[in-house]
């Protein structure tokens, strides 16, 4: 054929590197060989059993076909009644609340509703990397601002003013923070704030790990400070606070219009999210809550045994304090060897998957990073391989 099947919008966009490390471990898996996985970003656990059964239960009654465009009413309340508890912010579920195929769903439907083509987007470095993409997608730019890794992966304000233009519409910011765990204080949350109020910026806060957080850190939403809930939008997730990954059950908190303009947008792409999973996150929501706290404890525990591991190792240190989510972002001191080429020694070496930090932006080479949502044994197993691969690097 004289012109590419394929168009020219995803020349630019990469495949996922945390899906490459995942391949190649599969690889090694599959010729016989055990790895550790900590390239996985997702809890280990099974879905709480009163959610499974309340989408059991859907489906026996028949609740199995279309629901509206926002999301069945029930779900919308109870996401309502859960952000007022946990971030103290209170949305209309009629107007401004809307339920997503997950979160990543509710950052692309957002994005398309807002850019305009060249529009500008200031986006963490280093950070998800499904936000450039998406703000691609969007016909967007996506313009990387640099953090303060040493104190909990907090935007570098004075470097994220310094690349603004007439372009810049929004700033996307995250915590607790993918890959590095960081929590921002609220006096951090509170600088971020102002600095989109007297930029007369959007603000996209994901906000995937809220519940996930230790060591009496706190999480603190912009949306919940003076005079930023009409410029805020929140990307929520239940993936993983209740270990529904699978579900894909997201959710868009924003201004009344913005959630509108997302709501035509799915129209087009979704219609609407699936029924019976809508019905277990109603439940996730509206029941108990020890399932969320014995997981966080979990995570807590195995988040320990990586930082003694880390610090045993020659040439790792742990760049920020990991203070939420079920991540450590290690930095390495290997001349000769970039990120990249550090996660294939450690999985060729050691049958140990990590993340190259390069995969989430320019500033995260000369890290990898850990996810610890696998079990306590395979942490410390994972960390003793890393511990005796550095060893043989080194020495």
């Amino acid at each position: 054929m004289s012109t590419s099947l394929v168009s020219s919008r995803l020349a630019d966009i990469p495949f996922a590197g945390i899906r490459k490390m995942f391949e190649k471990a599969s690889k090694l898996e599959a010729q016989g060989k055990k790895v550790i996985h900590f390239e996985i970003g997702r809890p280990d656990f099974d879905t709480p059993v009163h959610i499974k059964e309340a989408a059991k239960k859907a489906l026996d009654k028949g609740f199995v076909h279309y629901t509206p465009n926002l999301g069945i009413l029930d779900l919308r309340q109870a996401l309502s009644e859960s952000i007022m508890t946990y971030k103290t912010v209170t949305y209309d579920p009629l107007t401004e609340l809307m339920v997503t195929a997950g979160g990543q769903e509710a950052m692309y439907l957002s994005l398309m509703a807002l850019l305009e083509p060249g529009d500008e987007v200031l986006l963490p470095d280093p950070g998800y990397g499904q936000f450039a993409t998406s703000i691609r997608l969007a016909q967007g730019v996506p313009v990387p601002y640099p953090l303060q890794l040493e104190r909990n992966s907090a935007p570098d304000l004075e470097a994220a003013e310094r690349l603004l233009s007439s372009r810049t519409r929004a700033i996307i910011v995250n915590s607790p923070h993918n890959p590095t765990g960081g929590v921002m204080t609220p006096e951090q949350v509170q600088r971020v704030c102002e600095f989109a109020k007297n930029c007369d910026l959007l603000l996209f806060s994901d906000e995937a790990y809220d519940r996930m957080v230790f060591d009496g850190s706190r999480f603190v939403s912009p949306a919940s400070f003076p005079g930023m809930k009409e410029r805020s939008l929140i990307w929520g997730s239940l993936s993983k606070t209740y270990s529904m990954t699978g579900w894909r059950i997201g959710y868009l908190a924003a201004p009344a219009p913005l959630v509108a303009g997302a709501v035509k947008m799915q129209q087009s792409v979704l219609l609407s999210v699936c029924s019976f999973a809508q019905a277990g996150a109603a439940a996730a929501l509206q029941g108990p809550q020890e399932c969320v706290e014995a997981m966080v404890a979990e995570f807590q525990r195995r988040r320990q045994v990586i930082l003694e591991g880390i610090s045993h190792a020659p040439g790792l240190s742990a760049l920020t304090d990991p203070r939420g989510a079920f991540y450590v972002f290690v930095k390495h001191d290997t001349p000769g060897k970039d990120s990249s080429a550090l996660a294939d020694y450690l999985l060729e070496h050691g049958g140990v998957a990590v993340v190259p930090g390069a995969t989430f932006g320019q500033n995260g080479d000369g890290c990898f990073r850990i996810s610890f949502a696998t079990s306590y044994e395979d942490c410390k197993e994972g960390m003793d391989r890393i511990a005796q691969c550095m060893k043989d690097l080194l020495n």
